[in-house]
């Protein structure tokens, strides 16, 4: 299919679903469109504002309030929308006949469209429900001696880095921390940060993608390059960069990899990714038992129980949509949000961004702040003076700050608008 055609279909949808095409914004009459500058270096189609105009009415978003906090989930496009709903429907009515006689080829078509996604053979892939489930499954299932040493950074996220902790309390690991820069001059700076953590007793690095506090975009298979070649294993959290990041797994050579598709692949809620390099399967222990799977079959690792396999239905749509779109564009159109709004700020008296400005260190996500500013206070000015969702983050030590996520739905007035509140807060906080 076509992707202009698929688009045209993925609008109908919406309508067809009973929500119709979306009403202007409540904030389209007051939002200025204050700064018409462009950004150098980016394609056409990221700047094609009809084009996202589009892609926006594709979804629905609340009127009532900007939204710039995609990072923690992104909202289905109202064609996954639908399928989700009509799979439920369908599902409930064939009940305990679906589950018993149609689920399992269903759930291989979702493995195999989800593998060619990811650039793997379906044989490497799990469908879970999140990325901390993904992880988990990594983390708690690799057989370690007291000593062992598992390397990470200083901005993990946080529940891997509670999963990392909970193996050195049951079994005697050692972890060792090391700092990431927060704007590195050279992939090679951060490929050092992990290299000289590295000791004899090293088993793995656990490496953020992209990481959820900055948006920093890692130099992932350098560090795999550099780490297999001391015959270190790498476990790749990649919740933010998986349908955000133009990237295959396979181009990265990691060993495992987890993430939520909930997130840039805009699936129905709840569904994540777990990859195994295939010659990994077999030494690597499921999170629930399973004594009947051959030790090299991936789907040992996904017993889970009864789950709602009509999110399978959102997800194979939301796969048909982000390729309509293109992995690319759609990974061009981001990096162009970001650096629309963070342009203003990048040499401002007292505003502080902790991402780094080179485009190819970066997506969507940025990390703001302003000197002397509790971020929760400036997350707190931001959405009472001007009705913007963000994420503060308190007390990291490393990337305090308030985290600004627009996604695929985001106009550019709504970054006009978070242009506006920063410089104010920036003059009265």
């Amino acid at each position: 299919m076509e992707r202009r055609d698929f688009l045209r279909r993925s609008a109908l949808g919406g309508a067809a679903l009973g929500t119709g095409l979306l009403s202007k914004s409540a904030w389209g009459e007051v939002l200025p469109k204050r700064f018409e500058r462009g950004v150098e270096g980016v394609s056409a189609l990221a700047r094609d504002e009809a084009f996202w105009r589009a892609r926006r009415r594709e979804f629905a978003p609340a009127p009532d309030f900007i939204n710039l906090e995609y990072g923690y989930f992104c909202p289905a496009p109202l064609p996954v929308l639908e399928a989700e709903q009509k799979g439920s429907s369908e599902i409930n009515a064939r009940a305990s006949y679906f589950m018993r006689r149609e689920m399992w080829d269903e759930m291989e078509t979702t493995r195999a469209e989800l593998a060619a996604l990811a650039g793997v053979d379906a044989g490497e892939v799990c469908i879970t429900r999140n990325t901390t489930e993904s992880m988990n499954i990594i983390v708690q299932g690799l057989d370690l001696e007291a000593g062992d040493e598992i390397v990470y950074s200083d901005q993990d996220y946080g529940s891997m880095v509670e999963a990392l902790r909970q193996k050195q309390e049951r079994f005697g690991i050692v972890l060792k921390q090391t700092a990431v820069p927060l704007h590195p001059e050279s992939d090679e700076e951060v490929v050092a940060a992990f290299e000289q953590a590295i000791t004899p007793r090293t088993r793995a690095l656990h490496v953020t993608h992209m990481i959820n506090l900055t948006g920093h975009v890692l130099p992932v298979r350098k560090i795999c390059d550099m780490a297999h070649a001391r015959g270190v294993e790498v476990i790749v959290d990649s919740a933010h960069a998986f349908a955000h990041v133009d990237y295959k797994v396979s181009d990265l050579d990691c060993d495992y990899l987890g993430t939520s598709l909930h997130k840039w692949l805009c699936s129905p809620v709840g569904l994540g990714m777990l990859y195994v390099k295939k010659e990994k399967i077999p030494k690597l222990w499921g999170l629930m038992g399973d004594t009947v799977r051959a030790d090299d079959d991936i789907r040992k690792l996904e017993r889970l129980g009864t789950r709602p396999y009509n999110h399978h239905r959102g997800l194979r749509e939301a796969i048909r949509y982000h390729e309509a779109i293109g992995a690319a564009e759609k990974y061009e159109r981001l990096r162009y949000l970001n650096t629309y709004w963070t342009q203003h700020f990048r040499d401002h008296e007292r505003v502080v961004l902790k991402t780094p400005a080179a485009s190819e260190r970066h997506g969507a996500i940025a990390n703001v702040g302003i000197e002397g500013v509790d971020p929760k206070v400036l997350g707190e000015f931001l959405y009472d003076r001007y009705s913007i969702l963000t994420a503060p983050i308190p007390n990291h030590p490393v990337a305090s700050g308030v985290r600004i996520t627009p996604g695929l739905p985001t106009p550019l007035r709504h970054l006009d608008r978070l242009v506006e509140a920063i410089d104010s807060a920036a003059k009265v906080l």
